[in-house]
């Protein structure tokens, strides 16, 4: 394959999970992928991949972020696309993250992608590129246990959007794709973390801590049978507490799509239409919370014919 003409694209968080699949997927589809990694392992596994070449680059450390700058440049291909992956997934009651465990989350969820893509604008700027940051449906909801986590994603969004304003005059457009549960192993990764954080939780909490605790430390159940019988889990409607993650192949062929369809959305919410459901309908709550105030309070005509504007002007545009 001719890297020259390839549209290279630099994935954060390669190693495993989500950023392998999506490495991955665009090698095989002819994309000169680099992937960042943090161990010499993981670098040598990347590589057996082809087209992928591993960059060691930990998105906290600016002076390992330059080094891979150097190392695209002096490749001589440029960076079409910049796709912000690398994350943490860790949970815990608010009252029991330390001070230090919530700056470290910031720091990769938040201040990553912010170093990565100011470290990289001048090559996306050159090749009129992409940039597309890997959020959540966190950055929309919110719920017990998950704060931290979803105070990022959050984040994540208002980021993606105002990048999206900044720079799309500029050609380069910016998107974000926001995943429901995915079967990888950031789950694991975080596991000790969030256990000493159930653990270190003071009264009222303890009961509630002690719970979950039980939850967290139980020996994984037995494999059900596939067949669909009576108690298996697998045969039920998805729901909270039978949740069904999908392959992260679903969140590839988004990002592949936000790369490179002529015209990428803002927003991608890919996962099952429970996590859809879920989604929609707290978004129609914010919406109505947001308009039940003296000075906004359409009724429910105004409302319906608002969503017919949006709609109609979302129509025209596509």
């Amino acid at each position: 394959m001719d890297h020259k003409t390839a549209r290279p694209v630099l994935i954060t968080g390669a190693s495993s999970g989500i950023g392998n699949c999506v490495a991955r997927y665009l090698a095989e589809r002819g994309c000169l992928v680099y992937g960042t990694v943090r161990n010499d392992r993981a670098a040598a596994d990347l590589g057996k991949i082809d087209n992928v070449v591993p960059l060691r680059c930990d998105v906290t450390k600016s002076v390992e972020i330059a080094a891979a700058v150097r190392t695209v440049t002096s490749a001589g291909h440029g960076l079409y696309g910049l796709v912000n992956n690398a994350g943490l997934g860790d949970l815990g009651m608010l009252s029991t993250w330390t001070d230090e465990e919530m700056l470290h989350i910031f720091d990769v969820n938040v201040f990553g992608p912010h170093r990565m893509t100011n470290a990289f604008l001048p090559l996306l700027l050159a090749s009129h590129g992409r940039i597309v940051n890997i959020g959540s449906q966190g950055g929309i909801l919110a719920k017990k246990y998950y704060g931290p986590y979803t105070m990022t994603k959050h984040a994540i969004e208002a980021y993606t959007e105002t990048l999206r304003a900044e720079l799309e005059e500029y050609g380069v457009l910016a998107s974000v794709v926001q995943p429901g549960g995915i079967a990888t192993n950031i789950g694991e990764a975080s596991h000790t973390g969030t256990v000493a954080r159930f653990e270190r939780a003071e009264a009222p909490f303890r009961e509630e801590a002690d719970a979950i605790l039980g939850y967290l430390l139980a020996p994984p159940p037995a494999e059900q049978s596939p067949s669909g019988g009576d108690g298996d889990a697998t045969a039920e409607s998805e729901s909270e507490s039978n949740r069904k993650p999908s392959s992260p192949e679903i969140v590839a062929v988004a990002v592949y799509d936000a790369l490179f369809s002529p015209t990428p959305k803002l927003h991608y919410l890919v996962g099952t239409r429970w996590e859809g459901d879920r989604v929609l309908n707290t978004l129609v709550a914010k919406l109505l919370d947001e308009n039940d105030n003296p000075r906004h309070n359409y009724s429910r005509e105004q409302l319906v014919a608002l969503l017919d504007k949006h709609t109609a002007e979302r129509e025209k545009r596509e």
